[in-house]
């Protein structure tokens, strides 16, 4: 057993679990930030490295999810739900999951460059990750109400933008879509970056009802 994972042993159980969420947080929070700072170096010979190095954060992501559910299954009592530690940690790995949908169609529909909508809603998800490593932070103490609330509605915007973006640029490629099959491949690029803010979104959500529950 390495140093670290004693460590993790050693520490009381319920500790153990905001460390895992956060870590997931962090790790979700990277993947955003690697994404939006290599889609707008315009190298698309960049692309397949992108997709390496967010195949390696999507696999820390899906360990520490794994990590999360197999101390649930040893732990009798935790500092919040079970429901609401597991419904996080799936859905901060579902944004990671569709950050890495994203990079895997760069490179099998073979794109050349990066329409600016794509680097629009991109920077509005390094936003909302990073609020997400607050609000996540948060539930170690849940006394500054006001402040999570207000985080929670600055995702929500976040969010609205990266949908008004997302359906002006779905206007644009259908108005005159001289190539099908570019239609399609875009399409389905924009739909995967947009659903990744909606994935945000959602883990703000959960932050927000665990935070009810335990008011």
């Amino acid at each position: 057993m390495s140093l670290n994972s004693l460590m993790r042993w050693l520490k009381p159980r319920e500790m153990v679990f905001f460390d895992l969420l956060e870590s997931a947080t962090s790790n979700t929070y990277q993947a955003a930030q690697l994404f939006d700072r290599e889609i707008r170096t315009g190298d698309p010979v960049r692309f397949a490295e992108l997709r390496r190095q967010m195949k390696d954060l999507e696999h820390t992501g899906d360990d520490i999810t794994h990590e999360i559910i197999d101390r649930l299954n040893s732990t009798f009592v935790t500092p919040i739900e079970r429901e609401d530690i597991l419904h996080l940690a799936h859905a901060i790995d579902d944004v990671v999951d569709r950050i890495h949908a994203v990079c895997e169609r760069l490179i099998l529909y073979r794109i050349a460059s990066v329409k600016p909508a794509v680097t629009e809603i991109s920077s509005l998800l390094v936003e909302g990750a990073g609020e997400l490593l607050h609000l996540v932070r948060s539930l170690r103490n849940m006394s500054n109400g006001k402040e999570i609330r207000d985080r929670i509605r600055r995702v929500h915007t976040l969010e609205n933008k990266a949908d008004s973006i997302y359906h002006a640029a779905l206007a644009e490629i259908f108005e005159d879509p001289k190539d099908p099959i570019e239609l399609i491949k875009w399409k389905e690029i924009l739909e995967q970056v947009e659903d990744a803010t909606d994935k945000v979104e959602l883990v703000a959500k959960v932050v927000g009802s665990t935070v009810m529950k335990n008011a």
